[in-house]
């Protein structure tokens, strides 16, 4: 019984090997090795070493269509933190600290330690402190929340601060200082500075200037020129549009004015996102307060809680953004929605620049 027993083992050891070596089982079992080699030698390290959750640098310029970047929402420029530094000792980018390579998801200003410590650091914008004490890895740290998804951190600070938790705060005040020697994990005096845009680190350059930094500036033919009303609501009133209404178009005017932003090209693309908003669309109510769809639309969400200067002047702060970079030789409006523009683009739509620049031409030529 024990030989039979062992024959019938035997038997099915030579049907499995037979069945393995068949030429299906076998590539099979080579793609599966293969897998098996990928995980363990490529992305198991990842996995194990890396700042897993912030790997890939985020900048705002994948949020084009949210972010009031390098202009507040009330035109002028947000406050760089420490107006006595203007030396970045380390980006907003991949680096290596303590042993382990993670994503840096905020600057550091410094510039050497007596320069440095005790620095004032200063409100990037108007807010509600949410944090002013011990932070993880901060020491101490201040956390300031300006509305519409914007958040800053400023880390290493002095534990004697200006500010508490739930302080509301102007533009510019006076928050604390920077911290004396090593506070929290840090290799010296300096301010870890961090803007959060919708809980995700983006990069504080595209906020913020150092001294002596000029802001940036439009290609001449986008500025602003002053809207001529009459003209336009005659333009508007043609096309039954429920823009055609004085304070509606002034509130565009000083939206453009404020930003250095032609109020023409904001009118052009109100054309090309909704038609002008004719009057006998259902919701033209609704529509005329967010006509250029910020926030990604005026239907919902924070798009659907703007006054129509609102609206006009983050649409202007995106238009700012995206001019940046531009090219020798392209269409400045068609690199406001170009694929391969570094910081973003307006719509995805490959025409979008081709209806703007019409009703551009028009409303300017009209009012010329």
């Amino acid at each position: 019984m024990e030989v039979v027993k062992k024959a019938k083992e035997m038997k099915k050891i030579i049907g499995l090997v037979s069945a393995l070596s068949s030429p299906g089982i076998g590539l099979v079992l080579i793609f599966l090795g293969l897998a098996a080699l990928i995980v363990l030698f490529v992305f198991l390290p990842f996995m194990i070493f890396s700042d897993a959750d912030s790997y890939k640098p985020q900048t705002a310029g994948q949020y084009a269509w949210m972010a009031p970047v390098q202009l507040d929402v009330d035109g002028t420029a947000y406050v760089w933190p420490v107006p006595t530094l203007d030396r970045v000792s380390s980006p907003f980018t991949l680096r290596d600290l303590f042993g382990t390579t993670r994503m840096h998801k905020g600057i550091d200003i410094a510039n050497g330690a007596a320069n440095t410590e005790l620095q004032a650091v200063y409100a990037m914008a108007a807010g509600t402190v949410t944090l002013a004490g011990v932070a993880s890895g901060y020491g101490q740290a201040i956390m300031i929340d300006h509305g519409n998804g914007l958040v800053t951190t400023y880390g290493h600070l002095s534990a004697q601060m200006n500010v508490a938790a739930g302080d509301v705060l102007s533009k510019g005040q006076l928050i604390g200082a920077i911290g004396q020697g090593i506070v929290g994990r840090s290799t010296g005096p300096h301010l870890h500075f961090q803007v959060e845009l919708n809980g995700v680190p983006v990069d504080p350059l595209e906020y913020v200037f150092a001294p002596g930094t000029e802001l940036p500036t439009l290609p001449r033919e986008l500025g602003y020129q002053s809207l001529n009303i009459e003209v336009v609501l005659q333009f508007l009133e043609k096309r039954k549009s429920a823009l055609a209404d004085r304070s509606l178009l002034q509130m565009i005017d000083d939206a453009g004015r404020t930003k250095n932003v032609s109020p023409y090209l904001l009118i052009a693309i109100t054309g090309q996102e909704q038609s002008f908003v004719p009057r006998n669309n259902n919701h033209a109510s609704e529509i005329i307060r967010n006509p250029w769809n910020v926030f990604g639309c005026w239907c919902k969400g924070k798009g659907a809680q703007l006054s129509t200067g609102e609206a006009a002047q983050i649409a202007a702060n995106t238009i700012i953004k995206l001019s940046q970079d531009l090219p020798a030789g392209r269409d400045p409006i068609q690199w406001l929605s170009a694929k391969d523009n570094p910081r973003g683009y307006y719509a995805a739509d490959n025409g979008w620049w081709i209806g703007v620049s019409k009703y551009f031409k028009l409303l300017v030529a009209g009012s010329g």
